[in-house]
């Protein structure tokens, strides 16, 4: 939770949680939930932004570069994701700059940009390891110029990628911080180090810090595995064309498809380096089927898209008479047809769902209440917890009933302890007893 500066779920974030909650902190406006939607919206208007530089960057015109900006940002993967708190927000942004970066240094070979799309990864990286993916598209754009190459130029960019993933020492900082401070009030019931939003599998630990970088919890070193298998291709590869296609309408994703061929040709070095970007993390999206929310790993792959469909535009009207104001307009009306489309994310401000839960929990549980809650619940009575201050004395633990049955003996002895919303498992010795509210809450008492 960046507001705390806590320790997030694996693989950390460290970059997205000291940069979102300084400027939770530093823009004192509005509720702390508006401002963090407002950080992921500025962090996905910047990958816009970078979209038309981009594209402006392989020649294409003024309008038509800024038109590939508001295709990528009116889609709805974008647009969804870049209007509430989002890591990959801010993974699309230093995806966006690297690349921005990458394409200038194939095109002008400037010591600067290199060093500077160097700490763009790096400081990407340590945002979320999807950006460690762009490494053979980069790789290639290094190697476009590498000939002759000073250096102190190479010394300067390896430090840069080094400088960026140094921020992950801000992981095990943190977490002895918390620990020495005790700022978790799970440790008031007795729990080891390590649970969630302050101090999450406690990397203050090797074996902690070790768990949260790899995402071993949820399965990201096996996927890599399943990247040679056939059905891994035929299943995402189809959810993906759906995606695409959502997203770009069907002309959009044909001109971007028309544009990645047209510009490997025209300009081979810039072509791979973006069309290797393009394919390898979403390669791995297909197979890390664990994620709930797979389109926004999508994103990458949709700004490139978005700066491939300019590109294709831009060479098929090219003769056409009056051929740049042809393809501005085709372009602009298809972002304008995504913005009318997905115009309900407008209402998202709308959704009280996570307000009606707290205030139902404050209102149905006693002061000293132990709350049980699976994550999903847990996230906004955190909130409300560590925001807000609205929970009082009540202490909330994000687990499912079964992991810490040993301990509700102990806990029940001094406090109430209820589970929230869903229930799994069960104490021996002790039954369950389910209130009347939504959604539901039950209390736990002995038998």
């Amino acid at each position: 939770m960046p507001w705390i500066f806590g320790i997030m779920h694996p693989t950390g974030f460290p970059v997205f949680t000291i940069a979102g909650g300084a400027f939770a902190h530093l823009f004192a406006f509005g509720a702390v939930s508006w401002r963090m939607a407002l950080f992921s919206a500025v962090a996905m208007s910047g990958a816009a932004w970078l979209v038309s530089r981009i594209a402006f960057e392989i020649e294409t015109q003024p309008w038509l570069a800024c038109a590939a900006a508001w295709l990528f940002a009116f889609g709805e993967v974008a647009w969804g994701r870049g209007t509430r708190t989002e890591v990959h927000a801010v993974v699309a942004f230093f995806a966006a700059l690297a690349l921005y970066a990458a394409v200038r240094w194939v095109r002008r070979g400037e010591p600067a940009v290199l060093v500077a799309g160097a700490l763009a990864w790096g400081l990407g990286m340590a945002t979320h390891p999807l950006v460690a993916l762009l490494g053979p598209g980069l790789l290639c754009a290094f190697l476009s110029r590498a000939r002759g190459l000073p250096r102190r130029t190479a010394l300067l960019a390896t430090a840069a990628v080094v400088a960026g993933l140094a921020v992950y020492a801000y992981l095990p900082i943190r977490s002895a911080m918390v620990t020495q401070m005790r700022l978790d009030p799970t440790v008031q019931l007795g729990l080891p180090p390590g649970q969630s939003f302050w101090d999450n599998e406690h990397p203050a630990s090797f074996a902690g810090f070790r768990q949260v970088i790899s995402g071993a919890d949820f399965g990201a070193g096996g996927t890599f595995t399943h990247l040679f298998e056939a059905g891994t291709y035929s299943g995402g590869g189809m959810k993906y064309a759906l995606s695409a296609i959502k997203e770009f309408t069907p002309l959009g994703l044909a001109l971007g498809i028309i544009g990645g061929v047209l510009l490997a040709a025209a300009e081979p070095w810039v072509g791979v380096t973006l069309l290797l970007a393009l394919a390898v993390p979403t390669d791995f999206t297909f197979a890390y089927t664990i994620e709930a929310d797979p389109e926004r790993y999508y994103l990458i792959s949709f700004l490139i898209v978005s700066v491939f469909a300019a590109y294709g535009t831009h060479r098929a009207t090219e003769r056409l008479p009056l051929g740049r104001i042809v393809a501005a307009l085709v372009l602009s009306a298809l972002a304008g047809a995504l913005f009318w489309t997905n115009r309900d994310k407008f209402d998202q401000r709308n959704d009280t769902g996570a307000q009606s839960l707290v205030s139902m929990v404050v209102q149905r549980t006693p002061e000293n209440a132990i709350l049980l809650a699976p994550w999903l619940d847990a996230t906004p009575l955190a909130y409300a917890a560590y925001v807000e201050h609205r929970l009082g004395h009540r202490i909330l633990h994000s687990t499912w009933l079964s992991d810490d049955a040993q301990y509700v003996p102990t806990w029940i002895r001094t406090r109430p302890v209820y589970v929230v919303d869903k229930l799994w498992g069960s104490v021996p010795g002790y039954r369950t007893i389910a209130l009347n509210t939504s959604p539901t809450l039950y209390r736990v008492v002995k038998k």
